[in-house]
């Protein structure tokens, strides 16, 4: 503290909040640490945040944000602003061209002047009220513009309060519709693989009907075909006989060849049931691609239409059938 100035320095030097560096402002003090602060520089320093806070004098922690008024040191400090105005008007708080004390003040140029003004050709036509009356008129203006404006500050923060719940509840439904579209294209996914191994497991019980069918064709025909080759050789045979020899028993020999001759109709080797079966398989992919493309259409008119709600400010639900049954 410096000793060079007067009482009034000193005591000055005391009543210094150590946040703004100025005299007190409606004092305050911390019950915990008992340092004193400015009450608007202490809530500015400490924020809107909840919960514990520190003393910025001595960073102690505060539990609990208590703030009592300190009386005395107000009064102290009214005492001390009263002894300034009147070293202040003691040193020169008065009128330059009258050389007394400025007790008026001039509506018209907004200016404190003495009773000598008044009456002076300058100010002679100006309404004057004394100069403590036009300090508390304008007091009371900006305490009530200090109000409207401490109301749009809470109606500020109000807004904020909003629009972090709008925010939060926006995020919440999203999260809520995201589950649930996750969930319906896992089961779309499970009804897709489970159609496709169902068709594949199918088609791969027609491919072995098909190797058995081949199997047992071929089985057949290679008996036949075995059964005519011996009639052959034994038809050759017969034919480097001598006369006395191929005569004998002719006829019968000839009625066994003729009926081994005249075959029946070659049996078919895959009926047209199993047939029926491929040609069913044939019809699955483009039905299959008409399914895909309905799908994409109406999910992509869905999403267009929630743009066009969306750009109106208004979401609505998409509820159109797909063309696909989920089991």
């Amino acid at each position: 503290m410096a000793t060079s100035g007067g009482p009034m320095q000193d005591l000055c030097e005391e009543a210094t909040c150590p946040i703004c560096l100025e005299c007190f402002r409606d004092p305050v003090i911390i019950p915990e640490c008992g340092h004193n602060f400015c009450r608007s520089c202490l809530i500015q320093c400490w924020g809107e945040s909840e919960g514990a806070a520190s003393c910025p004098q001595c960073r102690e922690i505060i539990q609990h944000r208590n703030l009592i008024p300190n009386r005395p040191l107000a009064n102290v400090l009214e005492k001390l602003h009263i002894q300034g105005e009147k070293e202040a008007e003691g040193k020169g708080m008065v009128c330059e061209k009258h050389q007394e004390p400025l007790k008026l003040f001039c509506k018209e140029d907004e200016s404190p002047i003495c009773f000598l003004c008044i009456v002076s050709k300058e100010h002679k036509s100006h309404e004057a009220i004394l100069l403590e009356e036009a300090s508390q008129e304008y007091k009371d203006q900006i305490s009530s513009c200090l109000d409207n404006v401490w109301k749009e500050r809470e109606k500020i923060l109000e807004l904020k309060a909003d629009a972090e719940k709008e925010s939060q509840d926006l995020l919440k439904q999203t999260d809520a519709e995201r589950e649930k579209m996750v969930a319906v294209f896992r089961r779309l996914h499970q009804f897709l693989e489970e159609q496709e191994k169902l068709l594949l497991a199918q088609m791969a019980e027609v491919e072995k009907e098909i190797a058995a069918k081949k199997e047992e064709h071929l089985s057949r025909l290679s008996g036949e075909l075995y059964s005519l080759e011996s009639l052959i050789l034994e038809m050759e045979e017969k034919l480097q006989e001598p006369a006395s020899e191929l005569l004998q028993d002719i006829s019968s020999f000839l009625q066994s060849c003729q009926m081994k001759e005249n075959l029946e109709d070659p049996p078919v080797a895959f009926p047209p049931a199993l047939k029926w079966k491929i040609w069913d398989f044939c019809d699955i992919n483009p039905f299959l691609e008409g399914v895909m493309k309905k799908f994409r259409d109406t999910v992509g008119s869905g999403l267009q239409l929630q743009k066009g709600h969306a750009s109106h400010g208004t979401l609505l639900p998409v509820n159109q059938e797909s063309g696909l049954t989920l089991r």
